[in-house]
């Protein structure tokens, strides 16, 4: 051998031995004859355990157990039995760290003649290419943009560049160059401040391309040397745009939401302000114009005022100011004030000025529920006032009053009853009036109870009801349905004590026989008196002795007088008793 050979011959095996590529020469007894130190990181295997191995068995102790791929190490084993050229693979492998690699295997002849002499099996780490292609395909289209850029911020690599300049033409650009001057010194400020600091830095810039604005979000890093120099930067470009509107609407929907709860909460206060028990109306308005500022946009600078026939109830700088909106507070009709509110410094235009729709619809909800509230209110007292004087005029009436619900007895009983019948009112509520009614009486009773209980009115019943000493009286009532929400809960009766004048009329039948009876007695005793007169008066004639026959003829004259007085008495007894028959006296 030459020595120009042997030089060529050494020459060739440091080229072999500075590639990236793994190689394996196999003799054809599939003996290794010679790899070079690549192949020996690949397979992390010392290399005299490689040299002088029976390719088969290296294959099985060091190469089968890491691929993961069954279909790939059947056709690399059948290939090194047969001793045929291997076919072009692609094979994933994970390594004992648990780490996983793409290894490129493949076979080639060491000479042109195939099949003769030894075989080369190339072995080439590929994992960097295959996450370069899926990293390519899954920024493809994505809207992230990955760059890099020298001291000098010019871009010295692209990819997936979307807004403007394309990774080709970016390339040796600046930003200046590419971009609006001020977007562009956004941008400058950013990545100098990394090459200076050597901190990564995560910001948002706006980039506008045909006059529509772009919202990147930014990741900038320092790219160093191997000797940890910065040699420039690396970054990333998200677009956030759809993200950023997305954000905004979600803001202004949850402002808006916000907006409705404050609204939401004055009119829930408002309401609950309304339901405690005992307030006035002036507390009441006051309250009021105390919560609505709540209601409002801009509650710090906002006043209240509601007016109220003359009255006035603020909150708030009291100063006038443009910027404000009314509702008038109607009552039956009738404007009797006015709620306003105000801003007290001028504010971005909306729908009605500086305030929204939903603050006018707030405002008028507002007044109109005060005029319900004060019409309740005077209504209330209105009611109040007729209950007192209705009260009042029960309590001092000598006429009983009672009222009667089916569920649950006597309600009301007025103090009448305890001077007709001897019970205190409070003694009778809850009792039941057939606890009162004697039995002669209880027919009578039921009959009426039965009308008013259809509706019907019932006036003049007498009963007879027992009073506390154990004595009688009759009362004389008058009834009437009590009728809610459409339907007869019970009944209402008026009456007095008729007991006196039952009596007084019994006495006066009896005074109306006696007088009967005597006027009769009368008749027939005048006529008794006048037959034996004219008698006498017939003797007297008869006489011889006129003195004696005078004076018997005067008695009789006298007599006669006196029943003919008594007749006319008589007369006029029973003109009167006709009289007082015919008027019930």
């Amino acid at each position: 051998m030459t020595d120009s050979y042997r030089d060529r011959a050494l020459c060739d095996h440091l080229v072999l031995d500075t590639l990236e590529d793994g190689l394996l020469v196999v003799n054809g007894d599939r003996r290794v004859a010679w790899c070079n130190p690549t192949l020996v990181r690949t397979l992390a295997v010392r290399q005299e355990d490689v040299l002088g191995a029976d390719v088969l068995s290296l294959f099985s102790r060091y190469l089968a157990p890491i691929l993961q791929d069954e279909a790939a190490a059947v056709l690399i084993r059948q290939a090194l039995e047969n001793g045929a050229d291997l076919p072009a693979l692609l094979c994933r492998t994970r390594t004992p760290d648990g780490s996983q690699r793409w290894l490129s295997i493949s076979g080639i002849p060491a000479h042109a003649e195939i099949g003769v002499g030894p075989k080369v099996i190339r072995i080439r780490d590929a994992t960097g290419n295959v996450n370069a292609h899926y990293f390519r395909t899954a920024l493809d289209r994505s809207p992230v943009v990955v760059f890099a850029q020298d001291r000098g911020l010019r871009y010295i690599w692209s990819y997936n560049q979307q807004l403007g300049p394309t990774d080709t033409s970016i390339i040796g650009m600046a930003d200046p160059e590419a971009f609006l001057s001020d977007e562009a010194a956004h941008l400058t400020a950013l990545k100098r401040r990394v090459l200076e600091t050597g901190e990564i830095i995560r910001a948002e810039a706006v980039l506008t391309v045909a006059g529509e604005p772009h919202v990147r979000d930014l990741t900038l890093k320092p790219l160093r040397d191997a000797g940890g120099s910065i040699v420039g930067i690396t970054g990333t470009a998200f677009d956030v745009t759809e993200r950023d509107r997305a954000e905004e609407a979600l803001r202004k929907r949850t402002y808006d939401l916000n907006q409705r709860m404050n609204e939401l909460r004055c009119l829930y206060t408002i309401a609950h302000l309304v339901e405690v028990p005992g307030i006035t109306l002036d507390r009441l308005l006051q309250a009021v114009a105390d919560t609505l500022p709540s209601g409002w946009q801009y509650p710090d600078d906002t006043a209240a005022r509601i007016t109220v026939e003359g009255r006035e109830y603020r909150r708030g700088d009291p100063g006038e100011t443009p910027w404000k909106q009314k509702s008038p507070i109607v009552v039956r009709g009738a404007c009797v004030g006015e709620v306003e509110v105000r801003y007290l410094r001028e504010r971005p235009e909306a729908d009605e000025g500086p305030f929204l729709r939903e603050e006018r619809m707030l405002l008028d909800a507002v007044a109109e529920r005060l005029g319900r509230v004060i019409e309740r209110m005077r209504a209330e007292a209105a009611l109040l006032n007729s209950e007192e004087k209705f009260r009042g005029i029960a309590q001092r009436s000598f006429d009983l009053i009672v009222t009667s619900y089916l569920a649950g007895g006597l309600n009301y009983v007025s103090p009448a009853m305890e001077r007709i019948l001897g019970y205190h009112p409070e003694e009778m509520a809850g009792t039941d009036w057939e606890d009162y009614v004697l039995q002669s009486s209880l027919l009578v009773w039921e009959e009426g109870r039965r009308k008013v209980l259809r509706g019907e009115q019932v006036e003049g019943l007498r009963v007879e009801v027992r009073r506390k000493d154990g004595e009688t009286a009759v009362l004389e009532l008058n009834e009437s349905p009590i009728v809610e929400n459409g339907m007869i809960v019970g009944f209402q009766a008026v009456g007095r004590d008729i007991s006196e004048r039952i009596l007084y009329e019994r006495l006066r039948e009896q005074a109306f026989d006696m007088t009967a009876r005597n006027i009769a007695q009368f008749a027939v005793l005048a006529d008794h008196v006048r037959h034996p007169l004219q008698v006498i008066m017939g003797i007297a004639d008869l006489l011889e002795d006129d003195e004696t026959a005078e004076k018997l003829r005067e008695q009789v004259r006298r007599i006669n007088r006196r029943v003919s007085q008594l007749d006319r008495e008589w007369m006029e007894s029973r003109k009167i008793r006709e009289f007082l028959k015919r008027y019930e006296l």
